[in-house]
C-alpha cells in the first residue's frame, strides 16, 4: 500500500505558498508560472489557455485505454484575509478563502506523483488548472480549448475542501450542488430636497419595501428542496438633504430545483409590481447573468468513492442524500454536461475556528490533505479499472 504521508511536506509547501499568494480570477498570472514551472520539470504537455489557465497531460499515459480529468481552481476572492495565520495573504485585498489553494497542492503533488509512476500508471490523467472560477468565467474557456476533447474523456473528476464539519470525506447520491443566478432590482424613483418631500419618489424606501419582499418570500415559500433569495449589496442616494432618484440592489436565487428557481424569481416578480403600487416608483428585475445549473454525481462513481472513502475515513465517511443538499454551486456543471463526473467533498473544519467558505477567517484542518491525495489517486484508478 503507497504511503501518502510522505507527501505531506510537498503538499504544505504547495498549499502555503498558493495561499500567501493569492490572485483574483483571470489575473493568476504568479500561481500560472508556479505550477507551469512545476509541470515542465517534470515532462508535462502543456496546453495554455488565455490569460493563465492550462491543460496538463504527460506524454507516457496518452497512451491509456481510459482518460480521466481533474480540475483544480486557481482563483483567490477579493477580501483581506484575518486568520493570522504565519502564512496568510501577503497580497492585499485577496484571499484563498474558498479552498483553491488547497485543491492546487493535491492537484499539483499528484502531478509529481504521476510523473514518478508513468511507466506503469494505468490512466491517462489530463489536468485542469482553471482560472477565474469564482467569477463563472473558467470552465468555458478551459472546454473552448478542448479540455474534454482528443479524446473524449471517460470521466470527469473534481474535489473541494468544506470546513463547517471535522475531519471525514462527503459524497452526494446524486445532485450533487444548486442552480444558482445573480439577480439585480433597478428602482427609479423622483429626485426631490427633503423640504419638498411631497415631489419626489424616495427610491430607498421603495428599495427598503422590496428587501422586506424578499424576506417574506424566503419565509412563506416552502420548495421542493432548499431555496432562496439573497440581497448582497444596496446602492443608492447622493446626498443627505436630497430623495434620491434611484437605487440598485443585487443578490441571488439559488434552488436545488429548477421548479423552485422559475417560482421564486415569479413570485419575486410579482410582489415588486405590488411594491411599485404601493411605493410610486418603478422596480425592474432582472438575472444579470447566465445561471448556473445544477449537476449530478455519476452512479458508478459514486460507489467508488463510498468504497475508497469508508476505507481510507472509516466512518468518518457520509454518503449523503436528497435532505443533505445545500445551495452551492459550480460552473464545473459544464463538465458535467459532457461526460460523467463526481464531485468529492473533503471536511477539514479546524476546531474552534469553524468559520464558513469566503469568510476572512476561514481555516483547513491542513491534516486533510494526505487523506485526500489518496483518495484522489485511488479514484483514477479505480475508474480507469485499476
Amino acid at each position: 500500500m503507497k504511503d501518502f504521508k510522505k507527501y505531506e511536506e510537498e503538499l504544505l509547501r504547495h498549499r502555503r505558498y498558493f495561499h500567501m499568494y493569492p490572485e483574483l480570477g483571470l489575473q493568476e498570472k504568479q500561481t500560472s508560472a508556479y505550477i507551469r514551472d512545476y509541470l515542465e520539470k517534470r515532462g508535462y504537455e502543456i496546453t495554455f489557455v488565455e490569460p493563465t489557465g492550462m491543460i496538463a497531460e504527460l506524454p507516457e499515459l496518452k497512451n491509456r485505454k481510459k482518460t480521466v480529468v481533474l480540475r483544480a481552481e486557481m482563483d483567490g476572492l477579493p477580501m483581506e484575509e484575518k486568520t493570522g495565520l504565519p502564512f496568510a495573504s501577503r497580497n492585499q485585498g485577496c484571499m484563498h478563502a474558498c479552498g483553491h489553494d488547497g485543491i492546487l497542492a493535491v492537484a499539483l503533488t499528484l502531478c509529481g506523483i504521476l510523473a514518478e509512476e508513468k511507466d506503469s500508471f494505468p490512466v491517462n490523467v489530463r489536468f485542469l488548472f482553471e482560472p477565474a472560477e469564482e467569477i463563472g468565467e473558467g470552465a468555458k474557456r478551459m472546454l473552448a480549448a478542448g479540455a474534454l476533447e482528443d479524446p473524449v474523456p471517460d470521466a470527469f473528476l473534481m474535489f473541494h475542501f468544506a470546513v463547517d464539519m471535522p475531519f471525514g470525506m462527503a459524497v452526494h447520491e446524486g445532485q450533487a450542488s444548486a442552480m444558482i443566478a445573480g439577480i439585480g432590482i433597478d428602482i427609479k424613483g423622483k429626485a426631490s430636497h427633503w423640504s419638498e418631500a411631497h415631489k419626489g419618489i424616495d427610491s430607498i424606501y421603495a428599495g427598503a419595501r422590496a428587501i422586506q419582499e424578499v424576506h417574506d418570500l424566503n419565509s412563506s415559500y416552502k420548495g421542493a428542496a432548499p431555496c432562496l433569495v439573497g440581497i448582497g449589496t444596496a446602492h443608492g442616494g447622493e446626498y443627505t438633504n436630497i430623495i434620491a432618484d434611484s437605487m440598485q440592489l443585487t443578490g441571488n436565487i439559488r434552488a436545488c430545483r429548477e421548479e423552485d428557481f422559475r417560482a421564486l424569481y415569479e413570485n419575486l416578480e410579482k410582489r415588486l409590481q405590488n411594491t411599485e403600487k404601493e411605493t410610486g416608483a418603478e422596480l425592474t428585475l432582472s438575472i444579470l447573468k447566465e445561471p448556473v445549473l445544477s449537476f449530478a454525481n455519476d452512479p458508478e462513481f459514486t460507489r467508488n468513492a463510498e468504497e475508497i472513502g469508508k476505507d481510507v475515513f472509516g466512518d468518518r465517511f457520509i454518503l449523503e442524500g436528497e435532505e443533505e443538499l445545500f445551495l452551492a454551486g459550480d460552473n464545473a456543471y459544464r463538465y458535467f454536461q459532457k461526460t460523467r463526473g463526481i464531485f468529492l467533498v473533503f471536511l477539514a473544519a479546524v476546531p474552534g475556528h469553524e468559520h464558513p467558505l469566503h469568510h476572512p477567517q476561514m481555516e483547513i484542518d491542513e491534516k486533510i490533505f494526505p487523506y485526500s491525495l489518496e483518495t484522489v489517486y485511488r479514484m483514477i484508478r479505480k475508474i480507469g479499472g485499476a
